[in-house]
């Protein structure tokens, strides 16, 4: 099992809190993984025990659509401060192409956020649209993530990736009003499955998580073009 240490905001270290004491009890030596030392805000985790956290950032993203349809701006800036901990998260760890569009969601949802709790509403079009962006971004950052697992021969971590990727790009499609086709549905109901059945005793056929991500890939593209003539 790898392990990994996470930059998390405070927001997050309540929810692992737990994880870390569940640890300490297991007498697990954490010799083997180092902090930076300039760093009080590091947690060190087991890999496969952030997995179940992975969909955090869409809930939190669907939470805020909702709550602002129900006119409750000071939950929505709520949890759309908890998606810009995951976008800042995700910014951190990404590739050139990918940290840019992160960074830019962090920028355009914190401001969103602000603009909210000082009573300042924003147009449904506009913040869907907001939100729609901030989960293209992560799901096209879960992909790179499966996409690393995968050369690496490590499926469990790409199925896993690759099912929150899909629960990004459905938000995503709902805040855009856009709808995939019977093929897109269908992969990511297969997706999913695969997903959900992660274990450490699992076997994955590598072929057919290829097929995944040549899949989400297209996904990615077709909604983010409309995601782009949305935002011209």
């Amino acid at each position: 099992m790898r392990r990994s240490s996470f930059a998390v905001a405070s927001v997050l270290l309540a929810s692992m809190t737990s994880m870390v004491m569940a640890d300490n009890a297991s007498g697990k030596a954490k010799a083997e993984v180092k902090k930076p030392d300039a760093n009080p805000g590091w947690v060190v985790i087991e890999e496969s025990w952030w997995y179940p956290l992975r969909f955090d950032a869409a809930w939190a993203l669907d939470n805020a659509r909702y709550h602002y349809r129900r006119n409750e701006e000071a939950a929505a800036a709520n949890e759309i401060d908890r998606a810009v901990t995951w976008l800042k998260y995700a910014a951190g760890h990404a590739m050139p192409i990918t940290k840019d569009k992160l960074d830019w969601s962090v920028k355009d949802l914190t401001a969103l956020s602000a603009d909210l709790r000082e009573g300042r509403t924003a147009e449904a079009a506009k913040l869907d649209n907001s939100l729609g962006r901030a989960s293209q971004a992560l799901a096209e950052w879960h992909y790179f993530k499966a996409k690393e697992s995968y050369g690496k021969h490590e499926e469990g971590y790409a199925a896993q990736n690759l099912e929150a990727a899909v629960a990004h790009l459905q938000h995503a499609a709902n805040s855009a009003h856009f709808e995939f086709g019977s093929d897109t549905i269908t992969l990511f109901d297969s997706i999913r499955k695969n997903g959900k059945t992660v274990t450490e005793s699992n076997t994955f056929d590598h072929n057919l998580l290829g097929k995944h991500l040549d899949g989400i890939e297209q996904a990615l593209k077709e909604l983010g073009q409309t995601l782009q003539n949305a935002s011209s």
